[in-house]
């Protein structure tokens, strides 16, 4: 069996043109810090007999960070070592700093990223699509959703929402967090404009305390609300308990989680009703795997988050998703903001990752994940 001789390391970052993220705490401060541009971290696992897989992961700011994590310490773990390993891989380098307090955060960004690449080389072995190696896939279509409509004035993001249905979306989510009062102005503006037949989420990327979520929850009952994505910070599981207990609109969260000893608190603990894992934050496929399954034993639902990330974290998602039951599986994140596209979602490969249509995207065909990076597109944007 060819062993794993290395791994390259694509940190990258590409200016944004206009907004594409929601809520920001202290934002006059942080505006020109952060949030500026799309961010990622792409990895290539390669064997001695010249075989690769491609990973990302997540990066929100500082991809060197990342890529130093992966470098400096991931690498030497991996190296050496079979790709058929996948499990024992994941094991060996949680278990480098897990004792050390390192159970979120870049660490685990980074593992995901690698994670990720084993995947879609063990496929590329095997001459297997992922989803086959993860026991099939149980549709070639995928129920998807458009994200998000970021903050703007109620005509404004009504407009947004009449593009996407007339592009054949029949769900779209919306960014809340302006203040309760404005974000009900909005979502009646979108809600008159797109009439009921259209499924709507609100995301308010934990904008809120309790009694401000619970004042706007109320709201969004009345207009019947998809879900109510992250009212409360990952950090106020309490809050998410006693919200979950008091309104009828379902909970969703997961983006801010990792592993799943995270998503096993809040299953638990019947804090939410929907888990959105990234599948490149919280411990690549490996670990979404286990927190997807923990998910069907407690019968709850799982709708994955992509937002911000790139080819590599949406093509796992997919492939994950088609090999998920339908009683689990809701529906796909497709990210896309037209003023100011990600050049890492799709435009860095030779064919795109997400082809949608009529409300459903396509699961990538191919062995492996069926990424086709072009590294010199992707190299255009590494970091300095």
């Amino acid at each position: 069996m060819s062993k794993i001789v290395d791994i390259l390391v694509y940190p990258v970052y590409s200016e944004a043109t206009s907004a594409i993220s929601g809520y920001l705490p202290f934002q006059k401060s942080l505006e020109k810090t952060v949030r500026r541009g799309y961010s990622s971290c792409f990895v290539k696992v390669v064997t001695e007999d010249g075989l690769y897989g491609f990973g990302e992961c997540w990066v929100r700011e500082v991809p060197q960070a990342t890529a130093e994590i992966v470098r400096r310490l991931l690498k030497n773990i991996v190296v050496g070592k079979s790709p058929f390993d996948i499990e024992v891989l994941w094991e060996e380098m949680f278990a480098s700093l897990k004792n050390r307090g390192h159970t979120r955060g870049y660490f685990i960004e980074a593992l995901a990223g690698i994670d990720i690449a084993l995947w879609d080389l063990k496929g590329k072995i095997l001459q297997q699509p992922v989803y086959n190696l993860l026991g099939g896939r149980f549709r070639e279509n995928l129920k998807a959703y458009a994200s998000s409509i970021v903050f703007g004035k109620p005509l404004e993001m009504a407009k947004r929402a009449r593009e996407w249905v007339d592009e054949g979306h029949d769900q779209i989510k919306v960014k809340v967090g302006m203040g309760v009062e404005r974000d009900i102005e909005n979502l009646k503006a979108i809600r008159d404009e797109v009439g009921k037949d259209v499924e709507i989420m609100a995301d308010a990327n934990s904008a809120y305390n309790f009694n401000s979520a619970l004042k706007l929850a109320r709201f969004l009952e009345r207009i019947e609300v998809r879900w109510f994505e992250e009212p409360l910070p990952a950090y106020d599981l309490k809050g998410y308990i006693a919200l979950k207990k008091k309104v009828d609109v379902p909970i969703a969260c997961g983006e801010s989680l990792f592993t799943a000893y995270d998503f096993r608190d809040y299953i638990e603990n019947e804090a939410v009703d929907i888990i959105q894992p990234d599948i490149a934050r919280a411990g690549g496929i490996t670990e979404c795997s286990r927190i997807v399954h923990l998910a069907r034993a407690y019968n709850i639902q799982y709708s994955p988050h992509v937002g911000l990330s790139g080819a590599g974290c949406r093509a796992a998602t997919l492939h994950l998703s088609a090999s998920i039951c339908p009683e689990t599986f809701l529906t796909y994140e497709v990210y896309d903001i037209k003023e100011s596209p990600n050049p890492f979602s799709n435009s860095i490969c030779n064919r795109p990752v997400e082809i949608f249509s009529k409300g459903y995207v396509k699961v990538p065909e191919g062995i492996g994940l069926g990424l086709e990076i072009d590294e010199k597109k992707l190299e255009q944007f590494l970091c300095k």
